[in-house]
């Protein structure tokens, strides 16, 4: 098992965030979580990420307590995000080479060079981060997330902001990597996109998450209706 959350709450006051919920992932499995704006994807994959803390449940990953030793399991993830997470003086270039160095990387320059390629930003390699257009973060990001090829990827709405050619790249790579053994989560309220890619479907609403059917038992079509119902209550 990659990763097992285990009655995940999180509350922010008296607010309930997250209620008691329960997800694993296997290698090479893409889990998909559906879930509209406001129903805790975010929060559920800064816990996932070790970011944020649960105010109670358990999280293994790799078969360590990530909520223990965060430090630990840090290396084997990989994090897609909207905000840029890096120094946004430094270019790609320099924020690639110094998370490269810290993860003790072999073959760094041409690691940045191939990944700067992929997600189309080497004109850009040498400019400052916080000039980017939201979809250059967003390219930027993968770029990032890739640099130390980690075992778990997480996507918090990979496809937002992005123009069609970015979101093609986004799908390709999580193709790529799942054909590689990695096991991916991603959250999205695009089910056409979500569903492309996943093996595996949840929704998350009102704070608790359910399971919906591995792909090869539900259609595109079904899905999107069950979604479009389960949000009108």
């Amino acid at each position: 098992m990659l990763l097992q959350a285990s009655q995940i709450t999180k509350r922010f006051g008296h607010r309930m965030v997250l209620n008691a919920l329960d997800l694993s992932l296997q290698p090479g499995e893409v889990v998909t979580i559906f879930g509209p704006n406001g129903a805790g994807k975010t929060t559920l994959i800064q816990i996932l990420s070790t970011l944020l803390k649960p105010t109670s449940g358990t999280l293994q990953i790799g078969g360590i307590n990530a909520l223990e030793e965060a430090l630990r399991v840090r290396p084997s993830l990989g994090l897609i995000v909207h905000e840029p997470l890096a120094y946004l003086e430094l270019s790609p270039y320099e924020n690639l080479k110094l998370f490269g160095r810290l993860y003790g990387l072999n073959g760094l320059e041409q690691r940045i060079a191939d990944l700067l390629d992929e997600v189309q930003l080497t004109p850009y390699a040498h400019e400052p981060v916080r000039i980017f257009s939201r979809g250059m973060i967003q390219r930027f990001m993968i770029a990032k997330a890739l640099i130390h090829d980690p075992a778990l990827l997480l996507f918090d709405e990979p496809f937002s902001g992005l123009d069609l050619a970015a979101k093609q790249l986004v799908l390709k790579r999580i193709d790529h990597e799942r054909a590689r053994g990695k096991g991916i989560i991603l959250t999205t309220h695009n089910t056409e996109l979500g569903y492309h890619v996943g093996s595996r479907f949840h929704f998350l609403l009102n704070g608790q998450i359910e399971t919906v059917a591995e792909k090869e038992d539900i259609g595109l079509e079904t899905l999107s209706r069950e979604y479009e119902e389960r949000l009108k209550g």
